[in-house]
């Protein structure tokens, strides 16, 4: 049996011994709702950093604190460092600069051990001080390895060069001309292309290397990749080919052009939509959703942003979801398997509580809360949480969301209703799955 705990050897707690049992996460700050307090020291944040001690390891991630955290007198995140919020692996021994408090981890095996040490009997100069060496995030991975290869490397240098050029610029890929670059995001490139064979219109999505070049983006996109291929459904972005060109992973997908859902909303008067308009997109969406649940998939990021809008003949649009890149596979909690382990949380403007404090938890429910979210942003026009100036993890940790029907009082009332349940904080009080959130929505309709 392990026991783990964090000591204060100077600063504002210095004495203080905070032990991790239970969880497996823990949140540090000086929130009043926070697992373990830092009221005492005034240069924490309210909400200031995260343990994870889930699959035998132990993790900690900056939760957007004021003055970050500095680890093993290392930077790693916040006004001294670069704004990160991935986890890092810590070890028995580590240190970490937390405001002005100053903690070691202590990682003991043998209980016995373990209950006659005392916080004031570790001092800095007789611990023994841990191995230098680079920080490294880690992130499960549940890609298959039947997957075109993707090599290791041990360096961005190793695995990225030059790209190939078309004549325009572009990159070149094998079978395909890039027109135009179309979208850039914050883990990879999007760029409007022909299928050489076939003439077909088709969007490649390409990594950014330049600024997500660790082999944790790489696992991550074939993920990606492995997921998409799985689903076939008329309302989700379609599968059509990837491969390795040059060195660089990419993921071949149909080409949509009408726009996405936060470009419709924001183009639309009042910036909302009538519910005629609204209400046919969401059903799409509940559908795409719930074809996703029922492979135990679970897509982690609905949010408008990544529904894009196909534009059909008569001037009609269909949902077509997109961006697999935080999905992941869920087991149930009766089957005993592990819950899948992943370092980004999704969008904090649609997230569910539980998505910010337990990452090992990836289930149906959450999907149906961004849903919801979502529908709450077309048809108000606004967030459906209260973000004032501050932490926005704060808020979302206290659940602040203003009920629909006060936002929209001419929503019908039964359709507000599954709405307000869907965004239920606790998530045994919300629709189990989006397939039965579907079910309760259209019989909302037709009453």
């Amino acid at each position: 049996m392990r026991n783990i705990s964090l000591h204060c050897l100077a600063g504002p707690l210095k004495g203080q011994v905070f032990r991790l049992t239970g969880g497996p996460v823990f949140i540090f700050g000086r929130y009043a709702k926070s697992t373990f307090s830092l009221a005492a020291d005034p240069a924490a944040s309210h909400l200031h950093f995260l343990v994870d001690i889930s699959e035998d390891r132990v993790r900690i991630v900056d939760l957007g604190s004021t003055n970050g955290l500095v680890i093993n007198d290392r930077h790693v995140s916040g006004k001294q460092g670069p704004p990160t919020r991935e986890f890092v692996t810590l070890k028995s021994g580590d240190t970490i600069l937390a405001g002005a408090s100053l903690f070691r981890l202590a990682v003991v095996d043998d209980s016995s051990e373990f209950d006659t040490v005392h916080a004031d009997a570790i001092r800095p100069e007789i611990l023994p001080r841990p191995e230098p060496g680079k920080v490294i995030a880690e992130i499960h991975s549940d890609a298959d390895a039947t997957l075109p290869a993707v090599p290791r490397v041990s360096s961005v240098t190793e695995y990225y060069h030059e790209q190939p050029r078309q004549e325009d610029g572009l990159p070149a890929i094998d079978g395909y001309t890039l027109l135009e670059k179309i979208a850039v995001g914050g883990k990879g490139i999007v760029f409007k292309a022909i299928k050489d064979d076939s003439g077909a219109a088709t969007a490649i999505k390409m990594l950014n290397f330049q600024r997500h070049g660790k082999h944790r983006s790489i696992e991550m996109f074939r993920r990606e990749i492995n997921i998409t291929k799985q689903l076939q459904h008329n309302h989700i972005i379609r599968y059509l080919g990837d491969g390795v060109s040059a060195g660089q992973p990419y993921l071949a997908i149909e080409y949509v052009d009408g726009g996405s859902m936060d470009e419709l909303i924001a183009s639309s008067p009042g910036s909302r939509l009538d519910m005629p308009q609204a209400v046919p997109l969401f059903l799409q969406l509940l559908e795409a959703v719930g074809h996703m649940h029922s492979l135990s998939l679970v897509h982690r990021d609905i949010k408008p942003k990544n529904i894009l809008l196909d534009l059909r003949r008569g001037g009609g649009l269909a949902v077509k979801l997109s961006d697999m890149g935080l999905s992941c596979r869920f087991s149930s909690p009766d089957t005993g398997e592990f819950l899948p382990i992943v370092t980004e949380g999704g969008t904090p403007a649609y997230m569910p509580p539980e998505q910010l404090t337990d990452l090992t938890r990836a289930l149906p429910d959450s999907d149906v809360f961004s849903a919801a979210a979502t529908f709450y942003h077309m048809v108000t026009g606004e967030l459906p949480y209260e973000f004032k100036d501050g932490d926005q993890s704060e808020t979302i940790l206290e659940g602040k969301i203003r009920r629909i029907g006060e936002v929209r009082p001419d929503l019908p009332g039964r359709v507000a209703d599954v709405i307000t349940k869907a965004l239920s904080y606790a998530p045994e009080s919300r629709y189990a799955n989006a397939l039965e959130m579907l079910s309760a929505f259209r019989s909302a309709l037709a009453q």
